[in-house]
């Protein structure tokens, strides 16, 4: 087992974070569907149609949680192989994920406080956004394209996490007014969306910037 350095246990407890409030809640959603008990809170969408709910779950919570360690570079200089095979294996994981998530946006009926005509056509534009950040990350790894890919794996795993930084988003709106319903709910879902991304061009940007420096260095090691 690689030793990790200090960014990367930073990026691994960070993400663990993120990730753990919605991928326990996914856990339980499963949980109380497969066993009949009454864990999460009565939510009659899923009640009358499970299987999209838990195609997303088993979709989203392993591409949020596995997806993490595809991001630490001591893991995929030691064990090259595993990337590779993870990586297939969470291309298909986030599909799943964005295509539920697609079908449940268009065909469950919310009502307009869970969901505002807004967070309608943002999560359209998140769902299949996140499906052509993994299908161009894909392809660029085919052919050998390797800043590319990373940079489209990114951006989809910041598409993919967004239900983490909405729970964080939504936390000074709950102490302060109260549960956001309605364009309010719909803004601050939006906004944490637009934050992932952020972030994510901004580790993309830095990331192309040490590419060069690292080159050089490796250059002049072998002198």
């Amino acid at each position: 087992m690689p030793r990790l350095n200090k960014s990367e246990w930073a990026i691994l407890a960070g993400l663990l974070f993120l990730s753990l409030v919605p991928c326990l809640g996914g856990l339980f959603r499963v949980i109380e569907l497969i066993v009949g008990l009454e864990v999460m809170p009565e939510n009659p969408r899923v009640r009358s149609a499970p299987v999209p709910v838990v195609i997303h779950l088993v979709g989203s919570i392993p591409y949020c949680i596995l997806g993490i360690l595809q991001f630490l570079p001591s893991l995929r200089r030691a064990y090259p192989k595993w990337h590779r095979m993870s990586g297939r294996f969470l291309v298909v994981a986030g599909m799943l994920a964005a295509l539920s998530g697609l079908w449940m946006t268009h065909v469950y009926d919310f009502p307009v406080t869970l969901q505002g005509p807004l967070l309608y056509w943002v999560r359209f534009a998140v769902g299949f956004g996140m499906i052509g950040a993994l299908c161009l990350g894909l392809s660029a790894v085919l052919k050998r394209r390797i800043e590319e890919h990373k940079a489209w794996m990114i951006r989809a795993y910041a598409l993919g996490q967004g239900a983490g930084t909405q729970v964080i988003t939504a936390i000074p709106w709950l102490i302060m007014v109260g549960e956001p319903s309605g364009l309010t709910r719909d803004i601050l879902m939006t906004v944490s969306w637009v934050i992932n991304l952020l972030i994510a061009e901004a580790v993309i940007r830095r990331s192309r910037k040490l590419v060069p420096a690292y080159r050089a260095n490796s250059a002049l090691s072998v002198f």
